[in-house]
Formats: structure tokens, sequence, C-alpha cells
């Protein structure tokens, strides 16, 4: 399969969409997921892209709620570390669209696999 790249850029973005800041990292692999569907590779990438990014805000939203009955708190570490690892793997994950690769992203699969 030959990528292009327009292909790797699109995917590449959908991974670190963060970067745009507020809620750009969401915002971005949903409009190239739901733009891209009929290219594989960049669909792939975007949601994979997509539902790690989700999985994160839902998360970080669930503690900052537990934040204000305090046990919260005790959960900050975990999501530092969380967005720690999106960081990492979202750097990987672009390293692999550059080389027109797939990837998955650890913990998330079950979910996307329903998608």
């Amino acid at each position: 399969m030959n990528i292009t790249g327009e292909q790797k850029m699109l995917a590449i973005l959908a991974h670190l969409a963060y970067l745009l800041g507020g809620l750009g990292f969401i915002v971005a692999p949903l409009i190239i997921f739901l733009l891209k569907k009929d290219d594989p590779f960049v669909y792939e990438h975007a949601k994979q892209a997509l539902i790690a990014h989700l999985a994160i805000l839902v998360l970080s939203i669930i503690t900052s709620l537990l934040c204000m009955i305090v046990i919260g708190v005790l959960l900050l570490p975990v999501i530092a570390l969380l967005w720690l690892l999106l960081l990492v793997t979202s750097v990987i994950a672009a390293v692999k669209a550059i080389n027109g690769e797939y990837y998955e992203y650890p913990l998330i699969q079950k979910l996307v696999q329903k998608l």
C-alpha cells in the first residue's frame, strides 16, 4: 500500500491534535475521522486518536468532579500519568504514521473495535 504525504500528515494531525489547545484535541481527529472514512489508513489513525483523546477527556472530567469532594485529589497523579502516557503513545503513533504504519493505542482497543 502506497501512503501519500497528505495521508501521513492527516494521521499525524489526528494524533498530535492536543497541541492545538482547547478542544482541538477532540475536534481535529473527529473531523478527520468523519471526512476520511474512505481512506483506511487515515480513518484508522483518526479513530485510534479520537478514542484515546476522548478517554483521557472523560477521565479528566471525572477526576475534576471528584476533586470537588476531595477524593479526586488522590487521583491527580493518576491523571497526570495518563496524560503522560497519551503524550508518549501519540508521539509513537505519529512516528508510525510517518513511516506509513498503523498503530494501536494500549488499553483502549475494545472501545476502538466498537466504533
